[in-house]
C-alpha cells in the first residue's frame, strides 16, 4: 500500500506546456520510468532527457527544478516531450550544479507525486555529435549504415547507407581524432572498397596488398592524419547452443599493418604480423609516439578451443617521420598471468587513462554477457574496472570525448540481444559516473521498436558533411586506388 504524506499547504509551482499543477499528496514508492536517469552525471549541452512512465494510464506531469528557475510538462500517455530550448536555458543556468525530476499524477484527491530524481548537470560540455553503425543482429547486413546523431537535440541523419551499393555490409569507420571532415570505412561484397573522406573529397582505396592477407578492418588514425593503423583479419563466426553468448566471433589469422595515406604505401613487421599469433584492435597514443594492440598466441581449430583464446595487450614505439615501428615490446596486460582476454584499447585524448574491454575469452567483446570496461592509469599502469559503468551484460565499444571526461559505449543491458548507446564521465581519479541511455524523443516506443544495435559509438567535434551518394557512386564506379607493400 502507497504511503502519502499530506502537505499542510498547497505547493504551487511553475509550469509550462499545459499549467501549473498543485501538488496536494506525497508517496514514498518509486514509479518505474523508462530511461532509468535517477543519479545520472550529463553534459551541460545535452539533449532532454525524455522519459516514458511504463503504465501510461492517466494524466502525469514532470516537474523540472534547478536553483530557482522550474518548468513543468503534462502527459496524458505517460510519455514526456520536453521543450529542447527551455531545457537548455535550464541546463545552463544550472551548469555544475544538481537539478531535480518529480512525476506526479493526478487523482480523484489532487495531484501525488512520486519521489524525486537528482541529476548533476557537469559545465564540461560533450562533443555535440556521435556517430555508430546501426546493424542487425549477428551476420545480417540487409539495411544498415552509418548514422550521425546531433547530441544536443534529436536529429539523426544518415552517413552512408548500403542500399546504396546494394546491400553489401558497410564495415568498421574510424574518425581522425573526432574530426567529421576526416574518416574511413570499409565497404563489402559489389562495391568493395575502402572509402577514404577528406574536406568533402571522397577517393577509393584497395588496402589489400600483395603481402597482406586482407583490406584494413579495424582502423585507427594517426594525430598528425598522415597514417592509419589497421589490423588485417580472417574473420568467422560459429554458433553454440550450450553457451550463453550463443555465437562467437573470432579470427583464425590477423595482422597489424600501418597506412600511409599520401604515399599509399602499407609497412608491418614481425612483432606486428607473426605467424605465431593473431594480432588486432591497434591504436596510436595521443602523441603519436606508441603504438597499442591486442596479441594471442595462434591456436589450431579455434572453434574447437575458443576458450583458450585469449588476448594481452602491448605496446611498440612509432616514429612518424622515419615511418619506422619499433621492435621491443612491452606488455601492459598479459593474459597468461591474469586468466582474462584484452580488446579495444583507446586513449584518452590527454594521454592519461586508458579504456580495455575484458572478457574471459575470446576478442569480439559485443557479444559476450560478461564483457567489462576498465580503466589503466598509463602513469602508474594500475588497472581497475568502471564498477559504475558496467553491468550484468555486456559493455564495450567505447570511445572518448575530446575533454578527456565523456566517453561513450555501447550496451546490452536493456535486454541482453541489441547494444544501445551509453554516455559517462570520467573523473580526474578514473571513476565512471552512472551512465545515461542516449535520450530520444520518445525513449520508450522508440528503444523498443528499434530492432538495431549501435556499434562503434564515436563522438565528433561537428557534423558530417558529406553527400552519400557522392561516396557511394565513388565506390561503385572508381577502380580505387591501390596500396603498395613497403619491404624492409
Amino acid at each position: 500500500m502507497k504511503t502519502k504524506i499530506w502537505f499542510l499547504g498547497l505547493l504551487l509551482l511553475t509550469a509550462c506546456s499545459g499549467g501549473n499543477i498543485n501538488i496536494s499528496t506525497q508517496v514514498n514508492e518509486q514509479i518505474e520510468v523508462f530511461p532509468d536517469y535517477d543519479g545520472v552525471t550529463i553534459p551541460v549541452n545535452m539533449a532532454p532527457l525524455n522519459c516514458s512512465v511504463h503504465d501510461g494510464n492517466g494524466d502525469y506531469a514532470l516537474v523540472i527544478k534547478g536553483g530557482t528557475t522550474e518548468m513543468t510538462i503534462h502527459a496524458k500517455d505517460g510519455d514526456f516531450d520536453v521543450p529542447v530550448g527551455k531545457w537548455h536555458d535550464l541546463l545552463e543556468k544550472n551548469a555544475g550544479a544538481d537539478i531535480t525530476l518529480t512525476i506526479a499524477k493526478k487523482e480523484a484527491s489532487g495531484w501525488c507525486a512520486y519521489p524525486e530524481k537528482t541529476i548533476h548537470v557537469e559545465a564540461e560540455p560533450i562533443d555535440p555529435y556521435l556517430a555508430y553503425r546501426l546493424i542487425p543482429p549477428y551476420e545480417q547486413w540487409n539495411h544498415m549504415g552509418i548514422y550521425q546523431r546531433n547530441l544536443e537535440n534529436f536529429e539523426e541523419s544518415p552517413i552512408f547507407e548500403n542500399k546504396l551499393t546494394d546491400y553489401g555490409c558497410v564495415n568498421c569507420h574510424t574518425f581522425n581524432s573526432r574530426d567529421p571532415e576526416k574518416f574511413i570505412f570499409h565497404s563489402r561484397a559489389k562495391a568493395a572498397g575502402t572509402a577514404l573522406i577528406e574536406s568533402g573529397q571522397v577517393k577509393k582505396l584497395n588496402t589489400k596488398t600483395d603481402a597482406t592477407i586482407g583490406n584494413m578492418q579495424y582502423p585507427f588514425w594517426h594525430p598528425g592524419g598522415k597514417y592509419v593503423v589497421a589490423s588485417v583479419n580472417f574473420t568467422w563466426q560459429s554458433y553454440y547452443y550450450h553457451s550463453q553468448d550463443r555465437v562467437e566471433v573470432y579470427d583464425t589469422e590477423s595482422d597489424v599493418v600501418v597506412y600511409d595515406m599520401e604515399n599509399m604505401q602499407a609497412f608491418t613487421n614481425e612483432q606486428l604480423s607473426s605467424k605465431a599469433a593473431y594480432e588486432t584492435f591497434p591504436t596510436f597514443s595521443p602523441d603519436g609516439k606508441s603504438l597499442y594492440y591486442c596479441t594471442a598466441e595462434a591456436i589450431d581449430t579455434v572453434e574447437h578451443h575458443i576458450d583458450k583464446l585469449k588476448y594481452s595487450l602491448c605496446r611498440v614505439d612509432f616514429d612518424a617521420e622515419k615511418a619506422t615501428i619499433g621492435t621491443k615490446v612491452d606488455t601492459l596486460f598479459n593474459a597468461k598471468t591474469t586468466g582474462m582476454s584484452v580488446a579495444h584499447p583507446r586513449i584518452s585524448p590527454d594521454g592519461h587513462w586508458m579504456v580495455v574491454c575484458l572478457t574471459q575469452f575470446g576478442n569480439f567483446p559485443a557479444t559476450k554477457k560478461d564483457a567489462d570496461l576498465y580503466i589503466i592509469d598509463l602513469t602508474s599502469g594500475e588497472i581497475k574496472a568502471l564498477d559504475d559503468a558496467n553491468s550484468e551484460r555486456a559493455d564495450a565499444y567505447h570511445s572518448w570525448g575530446s575533454n578527456s571526461h565523456w566517453m561513450v559505449f555501447s550496451s546490452r543491458r536493456i535486454d541482453g540481444y541489441y547494444s544501445r548507446p551509453y554516455i559517462t564521465y570520467i573523473d580526474d581519479q578514473g571513476k565512471a559516473s552512472k551512465p545515461f541511455l542516449l535520450p530520444q524523443r520518445h525513449p520508450y516506443k522508440f528503444y523498443k521498436d528499434q530492432m538495431m544495435s549501435y556499434n562503434l559509438p564515436e563522438l565528433l567535434s561537428g557534423k558530417v558533411k558529406v553527400n552519400q551518394r557522392k561516396i557511394a557512386l565513388t565506390l561503385k564506379n572508381q577502380p580505387g586506388t591501390d596500396m603498395t607493400f613497403k619491404h624492409p
